[in-house]
């Protein structure tokens, strides 16, 4: 009775110690397959949700990452890549990607490249490597230099494309880290790329000058335009004056004509007779233009020396 009750016990206990080992935990960050080590088989049902997870006796999780990972090739890691640009130029070349495990093709990783747990990573780096130094051999020395970003999307389209369909993984950033080009010609490019900056420069001052030589112009003219103006309304002020002065004169040399023409008429001089008076009439300040508010009592004698005359 009482072997019955301690194998009972046995049992028990060994059920009990069953079901704890039975029983595992799955973190956020991870998804798993389940490996049976005693018939050494793997379960085709991805583990993906996190939390408490009842695995079976005799069972043991295989775990994987569920976050981005991130692969470099760089000096610290002491896998710099080395290559040639397209137009023959050496490339030592530094860069890393970020991929991610497709949790769906969990099992085909595991069949295809685990021979030990982890492989995949290295097939990962040795794939990428090749991929990387054969994509770069597409861009020229030039394009390195100035196209980085464009380079980089280039290949990171190329992984992805080949890891989804062969290494079960999407690529979903890459970076260049390093792309160090002879020094000659990187000496060439950067000298090119200040004289283009200088002619860029020169090209602008000269489109500057042209503008400021235009509007000097465009002033310049503008004061042409004021000044034959001005010698314009000087020309026609002059000329009105002048038409006004020879009017007046006219009047006046028409009215002396009048005048003495009457003088000539009415007291019948003439000849030397009219000159003498209109000498006298002139030093008397007689005549059209003569002063007819003046008091001044002036006489004139006929036969006089003109130089003489008598006042009252």
């Amino acid at each position: 009775m009482a072997a019955l009750q301690f194998l009972g016990g046995t049992v028990a206990v060994g059920a009990g110690l069953l079901a704890v080992l039975s029983i595992t935990s799955v973190q956020p960050t991870e998804i798993a397959l389940s490996y049976n080590w005693l018939l050494s088989t793997v379960s085709s049902e991805v583990i993906a949700t996190p939390g408490l997870k009842f695995i079976g006796p005799f069972n043991r999780l295989i775990r994987y990452p569920k976050t981005i990972q991130t692969l470099e090739y760089d000096e610290a890691q002491r896998d710099l890549l080395d290559g040639r640009t397209r137009d023959g130029l050496p490339l030592i070349l530094g860069l890393s990607f970020q991929y991610r495990l497709m949790a769906d093709r969990l099992p085909d990783l595991y069949f295809t490249y685990e021979n030990e747990i982890g492989d995949y990573e290295k097939i990962y780096k040795l794939v990428g490597m090749h991929m990387i130094t054969e994509l770069a051999t597409k861009f020229t020395a030039y394009q390195f230099f100035n196209e980085k970003q464009k380079i980089a999307e280039v290949m990171r389209t190329s992984l992805n494309e080949y890891f989804s369909k062969n290494l079960f993984a999407s690529v979903e950033s890459l970076q260049i880290t390093e792309d160090d080009l002879p020094e000659a010609f990187t000496t060439t490019i950067l000298t090119a790329a200040t004289s283009k900056q200088n002619i860029t420069r020169m090209s602008k001052t000269l489109e500057a000058k042209k503008v400021e030589f235009q509007t000097a112009r465009q002033i310049a003219e503008a004061q042409a335009n004021v000044t034959i103006q001005r010698a314009i309304g000087d020309q026609h002020r002059i000329m009105q004056n002048g038409k006004a002065d020879a009017a007046i004169i006219e009047a006046y040399v028409e009215a002396e004509l009048t005048a003495y023409g009457k003088i000539h008429k009415d007291l019948g001089l003439s000849g030397e007779e009219l000159v003498n008076y209109i000498w006298y009439d002139t030093l008397g300040g007689g005549g059209v233009s003569a002063d007819s508010t003046s008091d001044k009592d002036f006489e004139m004698l006929v036969g006089v020396n003109p130089s003489a005359y008598i006042s009252k």
